[in-house]
């Protein structure tokens, strides 16, 4: 798994690392015959936005909060169509790359005041790096990362009135926010991530705190710990369960 940047330069350097392998199996097998949207013009793009990003991280003065919103839509837009482009060709070694690129991307526009429109490479790549670490400090980092961009997210999306796809993003960021504070074995950061998560996905969380609970009875999981799970299943308990 590679380490999380949160500036621009590096940011590029990531994602060009997936481009070039993108460019590369193209020339050779060519499946991807469209011109204007092919793998060319998307490198093409992606170099303009990142010198632009790059630009403004080293400048006094930022756009508006409008303008770099609709720069965000754009850049993760760009990285969605990379990512797609991945796929046609399949290409699976850069799966951690481009998990790594989302997130960052995303945190980056979210320190700025950006809001966030489109979520899902961000929640897949949340989702992927919370996966690929063990390392406690790591993953109280990326719950209070998750949080930022959440924060960050369009007020549409954070209603989250359709339900009907739980593999929404605002579900999976939400749910992997409690999975990455549990796992850092940190019971302030649980506590705060919690009582989060139950504003923004309530009808999720007895199941989460019920499962929770049973893997923890399973592990051996400091008691405080325990103890914090156990709160959490009782204020949210599972009906299913009796």
């Amino acid at each position: 798994m590679c380490r999380l940047v949160i500036e621009m330069p590096a940011i590029s350097d990531l994602a060009l690392q997936s481009m070039i392998r993108v460019v590369d199996e193209n020339d050779e097998t060519q499946r991807i015959t469209d011109e204007e949207s092919g793998p060319i013009p998307l490198a093409s793009a992606l170099s303009d936005f990142f010198q632009l990003t790059s630009g403004i991280e080293h400048s006094e003065q930022e756009p508006d909060q409008e303008a770099l919103s609709e720069l965000a839509d754009y850049g993760l837009d760009l990285l969605d169509r990379l990512s797609s482009q991945l796929r046609q060709l399949d290409i699976h070694d850069q799966a951690d790359n481009m998990a790594c690129v989302f997130v960052s991307t995303a945190v980056w526009f979210a320190r700025r005041g950006a809001t966030l429109r489109n979520l899902d490479g961000t929640a897949d790549g949340f989702a992927r790096v919370i996966n690929g670490t063990s390392e406690s400090g790591k993953l109280a980092t990326l719950a209070q990362l998750i949080d930022a961009v959440q924060d960050a997210t369009a007020d549409e999306i954070k209603m989250d009135e359709d339900k009907s796809n739980p593999w929404r993003p605002w579900r999976v960021l939400t749910l992997n926010s409690g999975i990455a504070a549990t796992r850092a074995l940190d019971t302030d950061l649980m506590r705060a991530t919690f009582d989060r998560m139950g504003r923004r996905l309530p009808t999720d969380l007895p199941g989460f705190f019920a499962d929770g609970k049973r893997q923890m009875d399973a592990q051996d999981v400091p008691q405080p710990v325990r103890d914090v799970m156990t709160e959490y299943a009782g204020k949210w308990p599972d009906k299913a369960l009796h």
